[in-house]
């Protein structure tokens, strides 16, 4: 009883972290954004008359030459960024439109790292899984039976006795049930396999043939 009540803990702590960090790369994301620099310069020229507004043209056409140069946030560790780097709201935020994949995740770190790289990640915390997938505009949910591993957000997603992480994960599904969206299971666990998935992965297959594979099979619109 001890150990679980521990592991519950790791996992909650564990959980909170990522929330943090979620945070933090959403702030400065923000702080980067075109959108926040022009509201700053106009409202800077409005407070001061004279040489803000002369100078106010030469910064936004400074602010449209760069339009295109990513935004890099500095206040969350490189290792962690495939982890944030897709959310609807996030791309809203950088400016660029988004092109591609758009996929929903329950992720260990070794999928979201893999699957950064081929597709946008909009990943799913056990706090907010149900709420950011309502309001995302993503093609398919995917489900690594990796994260249950201990010390992620989703630790022991898939192992009996841990009943948080089911239902938030049911929560989830739900919604991606109700708006259409395939939902894929990678790998396997004994308390996800008969949650009735759309499709299922074999995690020694690349990710990007696999989504391929998903495009095709679920007609999925690229944009």
């Amino acid at each position: 009883m001890a150990d679980r009540q521990v592991s519950r803990l790791k996992a909650a702590l564990a959980d909170r972290e990522a929330r943090v960090r979620i945070l933090e790369a959403r702030v400065a994301a923000l702080e980067a954004s075109t959108s926040l620099r022009v509201g700053r310069a106009v409202t800077d020229a409005a407070r001061r008359p004279g040489k803000g507004v002369v100078r106010l043209p030469r910064e936004l056409y400074r602010m449209w030459r760069h339009r295109g140069t990513p935004n890099v946030v500095t206040s969350v560790d490189a290792r962690e960024r495939p982890m944030f780097s897709a959310r609807d709201e996030d791309r809203l935020i950088v400016g660029s439109p988004a092109t591609g994949l758009a996929v929903a995740g329950v992720l260990g770190r070794a999928a979201a790292e893999e699957l950064g790289r081929t597709a946008h990640v909009v990943p799913l915390m056990p706090h907010d899984a149900a709420l950011i997938l309502d309001t995302a505009d993503v093609d398919l949910v995917l489900v690594d039976a990796a994260a249950g591993a201990p010390g992620g957000p989703w630790a022991y997603l898939g192992v009996p006795g841990v009943p948080d992480r089911e239902r938030a994960l049911l929560g989830l599904m739900d919604v991606a049930r109700s708006r259409g969206r395939p939902l894929v299971l990678l790998g396997s666990a004994p308390g996800l396999a008969g949650l009735g998935w759309d499709a299922t992965l074999r995690t020694d297959a690349p990710l990007d043939e696999a989504l391929a594979g998903l495009h095709a099979r679920f007609s999925l619109d690229l944009g």
